[in-house]
């Protein structure tokens, strides 16, 4: 009997592409984790994903681009799950469903999360030439939050008297600061604990009139 060899199927250019970007962008995420923003060079980043300084510095232009890249692919991530979770849902459910997708994500997804947190906060130093990306991502953020609070108004489920923008920006603050805490000293923290709390927090500031 002749054996069967596997069938290699050739890849197009474009898939290719996206598996040399996708490799990069993973090889970006574990050495910005591994050595911070200075320590993950053009060079390291492509010898880590199987290819070379030239590709990744072509492909992303320069190192603030592949990060801008990183950046923007952990937040599409996040957001695809968001958008599953939320589907159908306005003001405190939307939000409470936020809140413990986010949680999962950044369980099961930690090494994404700690680079995508590193990226943030380098953001703000001298000369950081991603800036705007982080901007991005949070200004999308705080959007998402103020439409769930106003759909919730909008559907008698939220009080009236309430600021949404102001909410919004005191939400995603607090999810950054304790995601920040829980990064740096991950038993000093119950993240599980907090993330309950905080859905809590959200229905009294929402729901309560004398909040």
């Amino acid at each position: 009997m002749v054996s069967q060899q596997p069938v290699q199927i050739a890849r197009t250019q474009a898939e290719r592409t996206a598996l040399s970007d996708r490799r990069m962008i993973d090889a970006a995420i574990e050495l910005v984790v591994e050595r911070g923003v200075e320590g993950a060079t053009l060079r390291q980043i492509g010898e880590r994903a199987g290819y070379s300084r030239g590709l990744a510095t072509y492909r992303f232009g320069s190192k603030a681009g592949l990060f801008r890249a990183v950046i923007k692919d952990v937040s599409k991530r996040w957001l695809a799950e968001l958008a599953e979770a939320v589907y159908g849902k306005v003001g405190i459910d939307a939000i409470c469903s936020a809140v413990d997708t986010y949680y999962c994500f950044a369980i099961e997804s930690q090494r994404p999360i700690y680079a995508l947190y590193i990226l943030f906060y380098q953001s703000i130093g001298p000369g950081a030439e991603f800036k705007d990306k982080v901007a991005e991502v949070l200004v999308r953020q705080r959007a998402d939050v103020r439409q769930w609070i106003e759909a919730g108004i909008a559907a008698g489920q939220i009080r009236s008297d309430i600021d949404p923008q102001r909410h919004a920006e005191q939400f995603v603050a607090t999810i950054a600061g304790v995601t920040y805490q829980w990064l740096v000293s991950p038993d000093s923290i119950d993240f599980a604990r907090t993330h309950d709390e905080l859905k809590q927090t959200m229905r009294r500031a929402l729901l309560d009139s004398n909040s």
